[in-house]
């Protein structure tokens, strides 16, 4: 899948320094990103379903 993704300038520097430190390309860390930000909103959702029965 291809994808046009606009950023501020700024934003782009510092995504480049990071894919450059975790020795990524820019997409290999958007891609990344991406991923370990839906692991951790699955594993919130799983601790807040987890807290309702709790209750």
């Amino acid at each position: 899948m291809n994808l046009t993704l606009r950023l501020p300038e700024e934003l782009y520097k510092k995504l480049k320094e990071v894919a450059f430190e975790e020795d990524r390309s820019i997409n290999g860390e958007i891609n990344y990103m991406i991923k370990k930000y839906i692991e951790y909103k699955e594993k919130e959702k799983n601790l807040d379903k987890n807290n309702v029965y709790q209750n």
